[in-house]
């Protein structure tokens, strides 16, 4: 009887841990604790119990990680666990077009030799062939690489 409880206990403990530090593994090792748990008390008092086990280990598993979901979110030290807004960027720009090649713009930061440019409305990150080129400076793209293009000062 000390093993099944044993077992139980600590099923719920690694839940508990498994919902801080997500990972899976804790998981896996709860339900394992939870199937041999049922296993012993199914070996010991006979399958009604034996099931009765898991189904009511899981159902006070289930009601565990409702609680800490719910509950241990609005508490200070929850607080520190729980994402509570979302996350907005992205990655990169948009790579341009093929037909922007030869395109006319304008320079919006230094290009030293990299920096920003605009091209009809659009903002591009740009790297320039020429080497260093001021803000405000008109330009020519030449190529595309990747995200970036390939600019002359004209």
């Amino acid at each position: 009887m000390d093993t099944i409880i044993g077992l139980i206990v600590a099923a719920f403990i690694l839940v508990f841990f498994e919902v801080i530090l997500p990972g899976g593994i804790l998981g896996i090792m709860a339900s394992l604790c939870v199937i041999l748990a049922s296993w012993f008390a199914g070996a010991e008092y006979g399958a009604g119990i034996g099931f009765l086990t898991f189904v009511g280990s899981a159902a006070a598993i289930a009601i565990l990680v409702y609680i800490e979901f719910k509950l241990l979110a609005r508490t200070s030290i929850g607080s520190a666990f729980f994402l509570k807004s979302s996350v907005t960027g992205h990655s990169n720009i948009a790579p341009a077009e093929v037909s922007i090649t030869g395109k006319k713009g304008t320079s919006l930061t230094r290009l030293n030799p990299g920096g920003k440019v605009a091209i009809d409305g659009r903002l591009y990150e740009a790297h320039s062939q020429d080497g260093y080129i001021e803000a405000d400076q008109p330009i020519q793209v030449v190529a595309q690489d990747n995200f970036k293009l390939i600019i002359k000062k004209l």
